[in-house]
């Protein structure tokens, strides 16, 4: 395969990854919640987050490990799903505690473009995993890890710059808020 065809049905892939992710993250947005479930996962979440959003490392670390874990061959794509709809789970409940519309919790993260530029890292991730799981059936596995350092390399450069931009929105909405 050329390498234009090849960057271009790695794109395509990647895109749909990513549309698919995006409504499993809607779905787990828009899943009801009940009020005690929504105060204990965002209570969860602070504690969690707490250490996470200190600075751009944190955040990207954590995208990180979720993107690699998406990268396994076959598993790497339940996985993803899994952790997807479980963060729109979260956006759930943080609405709910919240009393603001979970439609709106939900584009908060696209409006501002991390959460475009994350989901697709992740789209990425998740488009790689099926081809490992295709290439290992195919006994073609040998050629795709030779790819697999640019994909990565993508995924990497994607989250990164999602997390600066996400560390950034953070830290100016913190200046707002009272401690």
């Amino acid at each position: 395969m050329q390498l234009p065809s090849l960057v271009f049905s790695r794109l395509i892939a990647g895109l749909i990854a990513t549309v698919v992710l995006t409504c499993l993250l809607a779905a787990g947005a828009l899943t009801p919640i009940s009020s005690s479930d929504a105060e204990q996962m965002a209570e969860w979440l602070k504690d969690m987050a707490s250490g996470l959003v200190q600075s751009p490392l944190g955040i990207f670390l954590n995208n990180l490990a979720a993107s690699l874990l998406m990268m396994v061959p076959a598993l790497g794509i339940g996985l993803a799903a899994y952790i997807v709809y479980q963060t729109g789970l979260v956006i759930a409940a943080i609405s709910a505690s919240s009393r603001i519309p979970a439609v709106f919790s939900l584009l908060v993260p696209f409006v501002t473009l991390y959460g475009f530029v994350e989901m697709l890292a992740y789209g990425f991730a998740v488009s790689e995993s099926f081809y490992l799981a295709s290439a290992a059936v195919r006994k073609r596995f040998g050629r795709e890890l030779r790819i697999l350092p640019f994909v990565v390399a993508v995924v990497v450069g994607l989250l990164a710059l999602a997390a600066v931009i996400e560390w950034s929105l953070i830290a100016f909405f913190q200046r707002f808020s009272p401690s």
